[in-house]
Order: C-alpha cells, then sequence, then structure tokens
C-alpha cells in the first residue's frame, strides 16, 4: 500500500518508529514531499519501505518570502529535480486561505509560482504534485493554460482532496488523480463523502498527509474510502497502489 503524500522532516524523534508501525499494517511505499526546495527533507526509513521524493514550493511558503527569496528556491528547484529519488515536483498549486492567497496580488504571485513549476515538471517528464485550497476554478485554468501550449503532463495528482463531485470529475477529464487522505474520516466532508463513490478505480491514491495523522492510519484512509465505494479494502489498496506506481514511475516500488 503506497502513502502518496507525507512530510518525513516534520515527523520528528519518533519517525522511525512510526514508520515502523505503518509498515506492519501494510504500507509499503512512500512519497515524501517538501515544501521549500532549499530544505531538504530526506530521512531514513525502516526496511521494508521504499521511499521517492518531491519537490516544490508550497503556495503557503509565499507570504514569508522576498521575490529574491523565491528566485533563489526556483532555481534550488531547477537544480534538485534531477536527483535520483526525486519523483515528482511539489507540492504546488494555489491557496486562498487568509494571508496566504487571500487577494489579488498574492493569487497573481501563486499563479506565476505554479505555472513555474508545471514548466519544470514538463521538462523534466516528472508528474506534479498539487495543492489547491479554496481556488479550484483558478487551478484548474493554470493547468488549462499549460496543456494548451505544452500538451499534458506526464501525471498529476490532487493531493487531500476535500471537494465536490462536478470538481472531481472536471479534474480526472483532465487525467488528474485524486489523493484521497484524513478528511475521508470526517464524517462532516459531506462534499468529498459524495466525490469518493464517483471516482474511477484508475483515478484516486491514498495519503496520510502525516503529520498530524500517523502514518499507519492510512489502513483507516483506505478503509473508509473502501466503504464510501461499497468495495473491498483489499481491492481499493491495490487499485490505489497500481495507480501511485503508474503516477510515480520513477519511485523505486514502481520498478
Amino acid at each position: 500500500m503506497w502513502d502518496t503524500h507525507l512530510h518525513l522532516d516534520l515527523l520528528g524523534d519518533g519517525a522511525v518508529a512510526q514508520l515502523e508501525v505503518a509498515r506492519d499494517v501494510g504500507v509499503t511505499a512512500l512519497v515524501g514531499i517538501g515544501v521549500d526546495p532549499r530544505r531538504p527533507a530526506r530521512i531514513a526509513v525502516p526496511a521494508g519501505l521504499t521511499v521517492g521524493y518531491a519537490v516544490g514550493l508550497h503556495p503557503q511558503e509565499l507570504p514569508a518570502l522576498s521575490d529574491d527569496d523565491v528566485d533563489v528556491a526556483m532555481r534550488a528547484l531547477d537544480v534538485r529535480v534531477r536527483e535520483p529519488d526525486i519523483v515528482a515536483v511539489g507540492e504546488c498549486g494555489l491557496d486562498g486561505r487568509k494571508g496566504i492567497g487571500d487577494d489579488d496580488t498574492a493569487l497573481a504571485r501563486q499563479r506565476r509560482v505554479f505555472a513555474a513549476h508545471l514548466d519544470v515538471a514538463a521538462r523534466e517528464g516528472l508528474p506534479v504534485v498539487l495543492h489547491g485550497v479554496r481556488r479550484d476554478a483558478a487551478m484548474l485554468e493554470v493547468l488549462d493554460a499549460h496543456t494548451a501550449v505544452c500538451g499534458p503532463l506526464v501525471g498529476c495528482v490532487w493531493h487531500g482532496y476535500s471537494g465536490s463531485k462536478d470538481t472531481a470529475r472536471a479534474a480526472v477529464a483532465r487525467g488528474v488523480i485524486i489523493s484521497i487522505g484524513f478528511m475521508a474520516l470526517e464524517p462532516r466532508a459531506r462534499r468529498l463523502r459524495e466525490a469518493i463513490p464517483s471516482l474511477p478505480d484508475d483515478g484516486f491514491v491514498l495519503e496520510t498527509d502525516a503529520p498530524p495523522l500517523a502514518p499507519a492510519r492510512l489502513a483507516e484512509v483506505a478503509a473508509a474510502v473502501a466503504a464510501l465505494r461499497g468495495q473491498s479494502v483489499e481491492h481499493v489498496k491495490d487499485m490505489s497502489s497500481k495507480t501511485a506506481a503508474r503516477l510515480f514511475s520513477r519511485h523505486p516500488a514502481a520498478r
């Protein structure tokens, strides 16, 4: 079973113990996500787990960065994306939360940085890990604009999806994989719980976004998705892992 999105460097001193528990409940492959290319997010993982990394500049980092800082980070991305254990670009995208991207100036800046990530991914033939919060339509617009000029990306995954069935359908029509995480465990996440049964078998992957959700709780996410889809847990684990291996084709577990 693949955990396609977790922040390994944020697990702290208990990282190895947490990952051992995850391995013991069936997690076999990890995609470690970075939020700033200037700060490598690698850690040593226990035997029985394989790991690949995504590198990108998270939109929530932008408010604290000057334009010069962003330029340095993006130059670092250009270098790091060629490292052998990098399997994706991101997470990157648009975030409309207060203080992050709730005004036109901040949104325009996010769009420029996001578009630059898409250019890097297209150049390197890597999939993109999307972060989208309260800017669903705008994020799809940026993807469409890039596709119109450069053609489709080799892969794209919308991490931590919590939107509507209609938006999920629009994303899947564009070739975007929906990544389902801890919100599937939240009974109040009505829109997501309506969207999950509508996804094709090859249209979703699983994640924890750890922390705060412990990596071992990926098994709970899989069970929740299976219940919502009326499928067996083993089927959900199998299909999501096959989709993850196809999406992150440079990952050691996909070879």
